[in-house]
C-alpha cells in the first residue's frame, strides 16, 4: 500500500468486517495502516475488560532497535499502564490527545462506553498526522463497533455454555427422584385392588414420566441450540426398533381406544440409533396424544425413488390450521389452543425432531388440514 487513499481504506474496512476474532482484526489493522514508505512505527493495543489485562499488544516498525529506544515505545508503555490502572477515562483521553502531534497519530478504541485500547502510528514527515488522521479515525470507529460485536458474541457463547451446564446438572438432580417415584408407583399399581387408588397411582406414574421426558427435551434443546447435535451412527434395521417402540404405547393408546396399524419394510439404514428412537417416539406419541377418541394411527416405512429411508405417521386427529403450519417446527410453540386444554405438551418435540433429522442430512415435513388429521414423515440417507 503506497498511500491510505479511499480505495485502500474501503478495502481494509471490508477485511476487518470479515474477521471473527480480535487477533485477526489486529493483524489486518497493522498490515493496513503500516505505510512502509511513510510509517516509522505502528501499534495496536486491546484490553480484556473481564481480566483487566492486555489481550493484544502488537507493533510494526521499520527498525525494531530504533523502536525500543524511541519516544513512541515509551508512549505505548504509558498508555498501557493507563488502561490497566484505575485512572479515570478522561485522564487517558487527555494523555492520548496531548501527544497527538504532527508526526504522531493516536486514537482510542471505545466500545461499551469504555476506553479498551488504542491504535497509534508515527510517521517520518511532519505532515503525517494531517495526511492520515481522518482515515485512522474512521478505521478506529469501525474497529470499535466490530470489537463490540465480537465481545458480545463471545459473551453469548459463554452464557450458553453455562446455561447448558446448569440445565444438565438440574436435570440430573431431577431424574434421580423422578425415577424413584416412577418405580415405586409402578410397584404400587401391581398390588392395588382399589380402582380409585389405582387411578391416582397411575396418574402419579404418568405425570412423573411426562415430567421426565419434558426435562430431557429441554436439555436436548439446549444442547442442540448451543452446538450441532453429535451423532453416533451405525447400521441397524429400523423395522425391529419401531416394533419395540410401538409395544410401549399399548397402555397409552387404550385411554382413547386408538387403533394403531403399521406396515414396515425390512431395510438397513445408517443412523444414530438413540436419536432414531427419539424421532419415532415423538411422532407416534403426538399422533396418539393429539388424536380423537376411537381414532386411528397408520405407520409405514419404505425406500423412496431416491433410495432414501422414509418413516411416516398418519393420524385422524384435529389437524393443524393454516396459520399454525408455519410455526410447527419452532421451539416452544404449540398449536390449536383448544386442544391444549386437554393435552400436555412442551412445544419442544417436533423442533427437536427437525434438528435430529437435519443433523443426519435428511428432511422432515408434514401435511395437515384442520379437523382432518395429519401426516408427518422424515427421510434419512440409507448409507454413510
Amino acid at each position: 500500500m503506497n498511500n491510505l487513499n479511499e480505495k485502500d481504506l474501503c478495502k481494509l474496512l471490508k477485511k476487518v468486517n470479515t474477521c471473527t476474532s480480535i487477533k485477526d482484526i489486529s493483524e489486518e489493522i497493522l498490515s493496513g495502516l503500516y505505510v512502509k514508505e511513510e510509517t516509522k512505527f505502528c501499534a495496536i493495543c486491546i484490553l480484556n475488560v473481564e481480566t483487566n489485562k492486555i489481550d493484544i499488544l502488537k507493533y510494526k516498525a521499520y527498525d525494531y532497535k530504533a523502536f525500543n529506544d524511541s519516544e513512541f515505545k515509551k508512549f505505548c508503555d504509558v498508555a498501557v499502564d493507563l488502561l490497566t490502572s484505575n485512572f479515570e477515562q478522561e485522564e487517558s483521553l487527555d494523555y492520548m490527545n496531548s501527544i497527538n502531534k504532527n508526526q504522531l497519530i493516536t486514537e482510542p478504541l471505545i466500545f461499551c462506553n469504555n476506553i479498551l485500547g488504542f491504535v497509534a502510528l508515527q510517521g517520518f514527515n511532519k505532515n503525517f498526522n494531517k495526511k492520515y488522521i481522518n482515515a485512522v479515525q474512521i478505521i478506529c470507529e469501525c474497529l470499535s463497533s466490530k470489537l463490540e460485536i465480537i465481545c458480545m458474541n463471545e459473551e453469548n457463547v459463554k452464557k450458553e455454555k453455562y446455561r447448558v451446564e446448569f440445565l444438565a446438572g438440574i436435570s440430573h438432580e431431577f431424574k434421580t427422584p423422578l425415577n424413584s417415584i416412577i418405580g415405586f408407583s409402578d410397584m404400587l399399581k401391581l398390588d392395588c385392588k382399589d380402582k380409585t387408588k389405582f387411578r391416582y397411582i397411575d396418574n402419579i406414574s404418568k405425570s412423573s414420566r411426562f415430567l421426565l421426558s419434558l426435562i430431557q427435551d429441554v436439555l436436548d434443546l439446549s444442547r442442540a441450540q448451543s452446538k450441532p447435535l453429535e451423532l453416533s451412527c451405525h447400521k441397524f434395521r429400523p423395522k425391529f426398533v419401531v416394533e419395540d417402540i410401538l409395544l410401549g404405547f399399548e397402555e397409552i393408546k387404550k385411554d382413547k381406544n386408538i387403533e394403531i396399524s403399521f406396515t414396515l419394510t425390512d431395510v438397513e439404514i445408517y443412523a444414530d440409533l438413540r436419536r432414531f428412537k427419539q424421532l419415532v417416539y415423538n411422532l407416534v406419541s403426538n399422533a396418539i396424544k393429539f388424536n380423537r377418541q376411537n381414532g386411528k394411527v397408520i405407520i409405514v416405512n419404505y425406500l423412496d425413488e431416491n433410495g432414501k429411508y422414509v418413516f411416516e405417521v398418519k393420524d385422524t386427529g384435529d389437524g393443524i390450521s393454516k396459520k399454525d403450519c408455519k410455526k410447527i417446527f419452532t421451539f416452544f410453540t404449540q398449536v390449536n389452543s383448544n386442544q391444549l386444554k386437554r393435552e400436555q405438551g412442551s412445544g419442544v418435540g417436533l423442533a427437536l425432531c427437525k434438528k435430529i433429522v437435519e443433523a443426519h442430512g435428511g428432511n422432515i415435513n408434514f401435511k395437515s388440514r384442520l379437523n382432518s388429521g395429519s401426516s408427518f414423515w422424515f427421510t434419512l440417507p440409507v448409507s454413510q
